[in-house]
């Protein structure tokens, strides 16, 4: 998955599901993108929290975005306290989000991944992260890139995001592979929020502010069920 920005509980579900994740940090960087940006929970509705990418380079992969060091994390962190102030486990966001804002001048994916491990760190989920970029695997087509990624490691099994059932769908190297490809079946759960009815997909820090970390990880499981298989997603899709 690529190194996104305060990502949702399924992003979270995810990793614990898995027994090695890979950051795709060599990709293209893609402006107003979940990289860059995500949203929580206001008094008068959604709240949209983005980091300021630099302009230059113009067009560079995830590991190469560079941050305005122009005092933006300021802005956006009173936002989170306006919004998330009140609930119980708030400290703990704060926390995270400052060291994660620490890593400004490493650049987009830096504070993206430090923010990411610290969620895992304090909620109990120790599923080992690694780099794309440090992997040493070539570049090529997407789909036969990800199980390139799963023999390299020696992985009997590659956990999809249903996003991605475009092009596997179009591409499919794992036909033809020992290796079996599922799709997340993540089901959103319900948690204590603020200001009025629940909404989900939020970014987890939402979650994690409510519920706290002892909470977190069994909310996240609780959404978890079996992969779907491409057929299902298939079917569903009709």
């Amino acid at each position: 998955m690529q190194p996104t920005f305060l990502p949702w509980l399924g992003y979270f579900a995810l990793i614990d599901q898995a027994d090695r994740f890979v950051f795709l940090d060599d990709v293209q960087f893609s402006k107003q993108s979940w990289q860059s940006r995500n949203r929580i929970k206001g008094p008068n509705g959604e709240v949209m929290l983005s980091l300021s990418v630099a302009r230059k380079p113009s067009k560079p992969l995830i590991m190469e975005a560079k941050l305005a060091e122009n005092g933006f994390e300021a802005k956006l962190m009173k936002s989170v306290q306006a919004c998330l102030g009140k609930a119980p486990h708030y400290p703990l966001v704060a926390e995270i989000l400052t060291e994660g804002f620490a890593q400004i001048p490493l650049g987009l994916s830096a504070v993206n991944r430090s923010i990411i491990a610290a969620i895992a760190k304090a909620t109990g989920i120790e599923t080992p992260m690694v780099l794309a970029s440090e992997s040493g695997m070539p570049g090529g087509e997407k789909s036969d890139r990800l199980l390139a990624f799963c023999e390299t490691f020696g992985a009997s099994s590659y956990l999809s995001p249903v996003g991605s059932y475009g092009y596997l769908s179009a591409q499919n190297p794992f036909a033809q592979s020992t290796v079996t490809l599922g799709f997340q079946n993540f089901a959103h759960p319900v948690y204590p929020q603020f200001f009025g009815p629940f909404q989900s997909h939020l970014a987890a820090i939402d979650a994690l502010a409510h519920v706290g970390p002892e909470g977190f990880l069994p909310l996240v499981r609780s959404g978890i069920h079996p992969p779907h298989s491409i057929e299902d997603i298939a079917r569903m899709s009709q």
